[in-house]
């Protein structure tokens, strides 16, 4: 009888949230086990579909509730800038600056007040100023995967 319970209690929750992993280690200790809640929407599950039907991780869900309709094309740029989807990588760039985090988020920004690199290294906070830029710029040009068609490769069409 408990088992029956307790697989009903795990099908329950992984059709309500998803699960992703994260290392368990940066500059703090963190827990290594990321948990948001399912989205379903038509641009959450076309994004999938981008993913040849792989499950979205909890920040790919996490982007997709931030950028809403543009879901899709959002988790595509990511992809293209950071195809592994670590929280905590970086790219040197020809002109001396770095790429930092989830969304590749340009050093260049650090002159903004309150943003520091941890800030870029934190993925909802790295998702959260990705998605302050799309709304500043009116879309997706500061990431040059997209304005160079890059992305494109990511859709699944």
């Amino acid at each position: 009888m408990a088992a029956a319970i307790l697989v009903g209690l795990v099908y329950w929750f992984t059709s309500v949230y998803t699960v992703s992993w994260q290392s368990p280690v940066r500059i703090h200790w963190q827990w290594p086990v990321v948990i948001a809640e399912r989205i379903r929407s038509k641009d959450a599950e076309e994004a999938r579909a981008d993913q040849h039907g792989r499950r979205l991780s909890a920040w790919q869900q996490y982007s997709c509730r931030k950028f809403g309709a543009d879901c899709r094309i959002a988790l595509a740029i990511q992809r293209a800038e950071n195809a592994s989807g670590k929280c905590e990588s970086y790219h040197y760039n020809s002109d001396g600056t770095l790429d930092w985090g989830y969304f590749q988020i340009n050093t260049v920004h650090l002159q903004r007040p309150g943003l520091n690199l941890r800030d870029l290294l934190n993925c909802k906070a790295n998702i959260d100023f990705a998605y302050q830029l799309f709304q500043e710029k009116h879309g997706f040009t500061p990431w040059s995967t997209y304005t160079s068609g890059k992305y494109l490769q990511y859709l699944g069409r």
